[in-house]
């Protein structure tokens, strides 16, 4: 069937007059009146009513005038449509995230990104663990992700978009509940609540090299999946732990937190297949120097 036929046809029905649609189609009657007879054999019904005075819309013709203006529109909006891809209006891009201590930063790039690419589909997945989260990168599950730095593997660029420092979580009647921090020096045999040790968390490396730098390793009492479960458990007395300051929004109750000192603050970033030739992806990292410098001042939040 050719796009000809059909633009010909829609002609003659909105004019319901032959002369008239051939002017309209710059053509001769005849010509027009085999392209109507052709596309009718090729349909295998009548499309039109024609007398010695009027043509009219037989019931296929109106069924079918409906479904060949939505061919011919969408016909006329592919190359729009194709143009928008490649230059990332439009397409998809699957983010991962960590845990609730990117919510903030997950939150302002949503915003920021819905604002520039509206047309754009944000699929969000996550929470997942940080060295997961690099395997679905890896495996194009997802195609970028807000993950703490350093991040292991291969072939993946980041984009570092801010710090959070960390800061101890202890019972609020804990023996150091009231100190304005705390140094490793003072809690080198306190019971901790940590992430998993094998699941590639950054907080996790960060804090064993802290304690290693004081000559000794943490005393991990319980591993658990994900930042709020650790205040939660720190609430219970289970124990202290390590979280990124961006976690005091989740306000566990019964836990207090307090900068520590001899820790260096954790970088996030967004890490992305290098090479990824996906347009989507690469309006949301023509964003990113914009989204680091709304999450505030300087490189390190408290």
């Amino acid at each position: 069937m050719e796009l000809r036929h059909l633009r010909s046809f829609v002609t003659v029905a909105e004019e319901l007059n032959f002369r008239r649609a051939a002017e309209r189609l710059r053509m001769s009657q005849p010509p027009l009146s085999q392209q109507i007879k052709r596309l009718e054999q090729e349909v295998g019904v009548a499309l039109l009513r024609r007398t010695t005075r009027q043509v009219a819309l037989t019931a296929a013709g109106e069924a079918f005038l409906t479904e060949a203006r939505r061919a011919l529109r969408a016909v006329q909006e592919a190359p729009l449509a194709a143009r928008r891809a490649a230059s990332g209006q439009t397409g998809v891009v699957r983010l991962g995230f960590s845990g609730p201590t990117s919510h903030e930063v997950l939150i302002l790039m949503t915003r920021k990104f819905r604002e520039h690419r509206p047309r754009v589909r944000l699929e969000i997945h996550g929470p997942v663990y940080g060295g997961e989260l690099v395997t679905r990168l890896t495996d194009d599950e997802i195609d970028a992700g807000l993950m703490r730095l350093p991040v292991a593997g291969s072939g993946i660029q980041a984009r570092e978009l801010t710090r959070h420092n960390i800061v101890v979580a202890l019972p609020a009647g804990h023996r150091l509940a009231t100190r304005e921090e705390i140094a490793m020096a003072d809690i080198q045999q306190e019971p901790v609540v940590s992430h998993p040790t094998n699941r590639g968390a950054g907080i996790v490396a960060l804090i064993h090299s802290a304690y290693l730098a004081h000559g000794s390793s943490p005393r991990i009492v319980q591993e658990v999946p994900d930042t709020h479960t650790i205040l939660t458990l720190v609430g219970a007395g289970v124990g202290i732990g390590f979280v990124p300051s961006s976690a005091s929004h989740l306000k566990v109750p019964g836990v207090v937190l307090i900068p520590a000192r001899d820790i260096p603050p954790l970088p996030l970033a967004l890490a992305w297949r290098a090479g990824d030739p996906n347009p989507a992806l690469h309006a949301l990292i023509d964003l990113l120097d914009e989204i680091a410098e709304d999450c505030g001042p300087g490189a390190v939040t408290a």
